[in-house]
């Protein structure tokens, strides 16, 4: 049994997931999990999540404000540079709170952590991680990190939304890099929740928070200005990012599903096991669903939109404590749900 912790982008709205896993821990304090998987401030929460150092997490959620994470500035005045905002409150936050120790602590502990960006040179998502041996998919690429300061730029990169903040060369200082130039973004760009590396990587129970609302937001205003247009845009362009990221792995479980049903019904028919496996091995054929048991998914969401302005870069402690109440309620509810017999982590 491997478990994964999957947590989306979405900004500010990272105070809901603070708020579900207070709410999980408090209620388990037997879970864990062995790998996490995180996307713009997902990619925030994870190594803390994975030391264990929720009061620290919930802090950073409860006390930030905009200006401690982006200097906002008018559109003309930026025209030439690569970003409307100034993310360097944000850098200071993350070489702060993102010490050489702590990455130590996260290689020494063993747990494996996946951040994903998206490079501008290749269009290609790039999954930077602490995993030793990790899978290598074709659609993705995988590079392992190998120092602390690598790792604090793969946090940062994943965190800057393209074009309103900067991307971050995550390999100039590191020895050997083929690319040391390339700049990355956001890795919601192509995958707002990272939940196909938990399956690729051997997860087989996946917790996944997403900080969209399945609700449709309908907004009655009209947008004036070119900047309040691009930031919309955006907006909806990562919210369906995100619903096809949902749709893959759910299609994928259910095949497997199906698959692990048709081997017990040939079993129940007298067909040996042997010969079933045969059946279900092609030589030459390679496929994803070989060997693959049925995922667990637990999926968190919130019921309606939890504000925070475009991309979630409006940070409002008070706002964000309410965020935190919601993710609470939600995870109360799951709670409340579950047939404790049916997990091995009540």
């Amino acid at each position: 049994m491997s478990r994964a912790l999957v947590i989306s982008g979405g900004g500010c709205k990272g105070a809901f997931a603070v708020g579900i896993l207070k709410r999980l821990f408090a209620e388990y304090p037997g879970l864990n999990f062995d790998m996490f998987v995180g996307t713009s401030t997902g990619a925030l929460m994870a190594p803390l999540v994975a030391l264990g150092e929720m009061g620290m997490v919930e802090k950073l959620y409860t006390t930030q404000k905009t200006e401690n994470v982006v200097l906002e500035n008018r559109l003309g005045d930026r025209i030439n540079s690569t970003s409307i905002f100034d993310a360097s409150p944000l850098w200071q936050q993350i070489v702060e709170n993102y010490t050489d120790e702590r990455y130590n602590k996260v290689v020494a502990n063993g747990k494996k952590i996946y951040i994903t960006t998206t490079c501008l040179q290749t269009g290609q998502m790039v999954v930077f991680t602490t995993d030793k041996t990790p899978a290598t998919p074709a659609h993705y690429q995988i590079e392992t990190i190998v120092n602390a300061n690598q790792f604090r730029k793969a946090i940062m990169a994943s965190a800057c939304q393209p074009v309103f903040m900067q991307p971050i060369k995550i390999n100039l200082h590191v020895p050997g890099s083929p690319n040391p130039n390339f700049q990355y973004v956001d890795g919601g760009v192509r995958e707002y929740a990272g939940i196909q590396m938990a399956i690729d990587n051997g997860a087989t129970e996946i917790f996944t928070i997403l900080l969209s609302s399945a609700e449709v937001e309908v907004e009655d205003i009209e947008y004036k200005n070119l900047f309040s247009i691009l930031q919309k845009t955006i907006d909806i362009f990562t919210d369906d990012v995100g619903k096809n990221d949902l749709i893959i792995p759910q299609q994928f479980n259910e095949a497997l599903q199906y698959i692990d049903a048709v081997k017990k019904k040939m079993m129940s028919n007298g067909v040996a096991e042997i010969d079933i496996n045969n059946y279900f091995s092609i030589s030459g054929l390679q496929t994803p669903y070989e060997s693959k048991k049925p995922l667990k998914l637990y999926q968190f969401q919130p019921k309606a939109p939890l504000g925070g302005g475009p991309g979630g870069l409006s940070f409002d402690p008070v706002e964000m404590q309410q965020m935190i109440s919601k993710g609470e309620g939600i995870a109360g509810e799951f709670i409340a749900s579950i047939n404790t017999g049916d997990v091995t982590w009540a």
